[in-house]
């Protein structure tokens, strides 16, 4: 057995940090700089939520600094995307398809997916009009089916038309053209991938292992279970294959100082780890995290990297949350030293922060104070926002200062 190399849990949040693309912005943040983004980190999750830009759309200006939404959603429509379920709702390379595609037909094959007894009676009927519809007329939302069902239907009060949609979606048969202001449209598969030339030759074991290696690639370094989160894989299944892995020699062993679990980190990303521990590719970047970005997908892991909690407080009752609505960490470097709780009135033009909270022990300096500067005006920049509103600050003097600065 190798012997594990030491490593701090600086060297760690450092590695992570720039492996996440948040150790410098790139040279330009045009539409080719996006794709590296996200070749580098895997994928993009999405949500609803709007009270600022969504989430898939921050995840991007932390590592491009401002850029052109319009840019990202078109690699969706010209085929450089992909949606599917993957560690929640998330838009993946085409590339990766072929390993999905596996995934996809194991389901099928172990009948897996959810039922179709959820379509209710007429399930057959609804699912052939669906996509006789789309085959003949191309792409549709579930707007475009006039199909309401009558009572509940017991899941979300969706429409057959809905529901078909999502059957078809999740079976493989459908799959997500484009969007248009977040509505999903579909088409067939067939049609979808018809630009691509890949071969869809992929096993489910194959997809097993190539999901745990990814996610060591890009979390750098972390436990089985860690590691299991990036791409959403059972626990156990990633801990025989780290094992596989490490008797290979792909994985190599890892002890972090102040961790009881056995670690990993993929013997490609050793090179990086050595810069690192040489004090070099130090990350200076301030920036504020959507509340579902990659860094910090386990929750486990944040804590014991950063010592820091963080839930999410959209679906807490007012009277119960203790940072905001729409919580956003604050990086600074390779630290979370805060959190910000934003609103973007677009008619307005403003960006309301009702909450810029700095965590006990982080020192208000001159970098953090011109970092957290920078991190505004830039979220001001992307939003269209020419006014600023501070509601609620938890240090005097960085409230201050930035009454000055924005007033």
């Amino acid at each position: 057995m190798p012997t594990p190399i030491p490593v701090t849990r600086a060297d760690v949040k450092r590695l992570s940090v720039s492996l996440q693309g948040l150790r410098q912005r790139p040279a330009s943040s045009d539409q080719a700089a996006l794709k590296r983004i996200i070749e580098r980190i895997g994928l993009l999750q999405l949500d609803s939520i709007s009270v600022v830009a969504r989430s898939h759309y921050l995840v991007m200006l932390a590592r491009a600094g401002v850029y052109d939404p319009a840019a990202l959603d078109a690699l969706l429509a010209d085929g450089f995307l992909f949606e599917t379920w993957a560690h929640a709702a998330c838009q993946l390379p085409a590339a990766h398809y072929p390993w999905y595609h596996a995934y996809i037909q194991h389901k099928r094959q172990k009948k897996s997916q959810w039922s179709r007894e959820r379509l209710g009676a007429d399930a057959d009927a609804t699912i052939h009009s669906v996509l006789e519809a789309i085959r003949a007329r191309g792409p549709l939302s579930s707007k475009d089916f006039d199909s309401p069902r009558s009572g509940l239907s017991g899941w979300w009060n969706w429409k057959p038309a809905k529901l078909a949609l999502e059957y078809l979606f999740d079976r493989g048969e459908l799959m997500v053209s484009h969007r248009q202001q977040f509505r999903r449209y579909y088409d067939l598969t067939e049609r979808v991938l018809d630009r691509h030339d890949f071969a869809l030759d992929k096993t489910f074991a194959g997809f097993q292992r190539w999901t745990i290696e990814q996610g060591l690639r890009r979390i750098g370094i972390g436990s089985s279970s860690h590691v299991a989160d990036y791409y959403r894989q059972p626990k156990r299944q990633a801990a025989k294959l780290l094992a596989e892995m490490q008797s290979a020699g792909a994985a190599l062993p890892v002890a972090v100082a102040g961790w009881n679990e056995a670690a990993y980190m993929h013997r490609d990303t050793l090179p990086l780890l050595e810069d690192i521990m040489a004090g070099k590719q130090e990350p200076r970047l301030t920036a504020f995290l959507s509340p579902f970005d990659n860094l910090f997908w386990d929750r486990g892991r944040d804590e014991m990297l950063w010592d820091f909690h963080y839930r999410i407080e959209v679906y807490t009752p007012k009277a119960k949350r203790v940072y905001g609505y729409y919580v956003m960490p604050i990086l600074h470097g390779s630290e979370l030293v805060g959190r910000i709780d934003p609103k973007v009135e677009r008619k307005a033009k403003r960006l309301i922060l009702h909450n810029l909270h700095l965590e006990r022990g982080v020192k208000l300096n001159a970098a953090l104070m011109r970092g957290l500067i920078g991190a505004i005006e830039e979220f001001m920049a992307f939003h269209g926002c020419d006014r600023f509103e501070l509601k609620r600050c938890n240090r005097v003097p960085l409230e201050r200062r930035l009454r000055k600065h924005f007033g």
